[in-house]
Parts: C-alpha cells; structure tokens; sequence
C-alpha cells in the first residue's frame, strides 16, 4: 500500500477571513486569529474527508519494494495538476531520478492513474520509490461551491460550540449537512493496483 507524505502545505486558503466573517456576521475582528485558524482547520478536515486537497499542495507517494510492478496504480490526491518527478534507491542505495519516458500518468482520472513502464533495479527497502505530484485546485475561484458550503458549515459548527461537551441543549443534525455536500467529491480509497 502506498504511504502519501505531504511535502508543501498550500498558501493561501479557499475561503477568506472577510467571507467567513460575514457568514459568521461578525461586527468586529476581535476574533480574527480564531476565525482564520477555523478556516484551516476546516479545510484539513475536508481534505482527510474526501482525500481531495483543495488548494495546490505538493504530495509525495512512496512504494516499498515489494509493491512495485507494472500494474496501473491509483493516486488518490485529485485532481491531480501534475507529477514533478518520480525518484528512487538504486541497488547501491543512491538516489535516482526516473526519466519520464520510464512512467505514464493519466492526470484526468478521479482518482488519476500511475503506472511504470519498466521497473528500475532498486534497494530491496521500504519506501524505496516516491512520486512527487502537485494537486488540488489552482486558486480559491476552481474550489466546487458545494465544497465551500460544506467547509462554511464546519466553522459554523466549530465557532458557535467550542467545546467538547454542551450541557442543557437538545442536538439536531441539520438535514444536508457538510458530510451529505461531500458525498460526491469523496475520492475512493483504493490501494490495491489495477489489474
């Protein structure tokens, strides 16, 4: 099974403080460090959600020796932008660039595709192979509208109870939440190459 490292956070967020803070329909900025660490949190749980990253991020996928084949395999980060380079541990345990021409990708798919042309003669250890890729969105304007509702109701959520107990209310799931607004961006985990 592939392990996924991130290698760069994005740099800017798909919702902006003065968004949030007029959905908050907040009158002042007294809590603007609050606001804007709620507008993070609730990307990350919709990324680790959907396994979608929303802004352009750089990932890297690493394979042992043993998962190493010339069967297609997932990359379950879409959409997928780009893949940089894909990199690995000769037999001397040195680290090596593939040439392109050694590995396709299919950047389409949801999830996108790898897959090896032929296999280079690599260290028999774990994580031995990684690919380097770009995804998520591009900017804030590319993020789906369902997504950004989904993420507005998570800081909603998150700003009015902020804590782990509430005594003396009565709870009600709000029909059509955030988690029914994800449903169809929810990228499948599939680990297991194509055969």
């Amino acid at each position: 099974m592939a392990n996924y490292r991130l290698v760069t956070a994005p740099t800017t967020e798909p919702l902006t403080y003065t968004e949030v803070k007029n959905f908050l329909r907040l009158n002042d900025d007294s809590e603007q460090a609050f606001v804007t660490s709620l507008i993070t949190v609730a990307r990350q749980l919709v990324e680790d959600r959907t396994w979608r990253p929303l802004i352009s991020q750089v990932w890297a996928m690493q394979f042992d020796y043993e998962e190493l084949s010339l069967n297609i395999y997932y990359i379950n980060k879409s959409p997928l932008l780009s893949v940089q380079s894909v990199t690995y541990f000769d037999e001397n345990d040195t680290l090596q660039t593939l040439a392109p021409s050694q590995y396709e990708v299919d950047i389409y798919g949801s999830p996108a595709r790898f897959r090896l042309i032929n296999i280079p003669e690599v260290k028999k250890r774990m994580n031995t192979l990684q690919v380097n890729f770009t995804c998520g969105y591009t900017n804030a304007a590319s993020v789906p509208l369902p997504i950004k509702q989904a993420m507005y109701l998570i800081i909603g959520h998150l700003y009015e109870n902020r804590q782990t107990v509430m005594t003396g209310t009565q709870v009600h799931e709000v029909p059509y939440s955030a988690e029914f607004l994800l449903e169809s961006y929810r990228n499948n985990f599939i680990f297991a190459p194509l055969v």
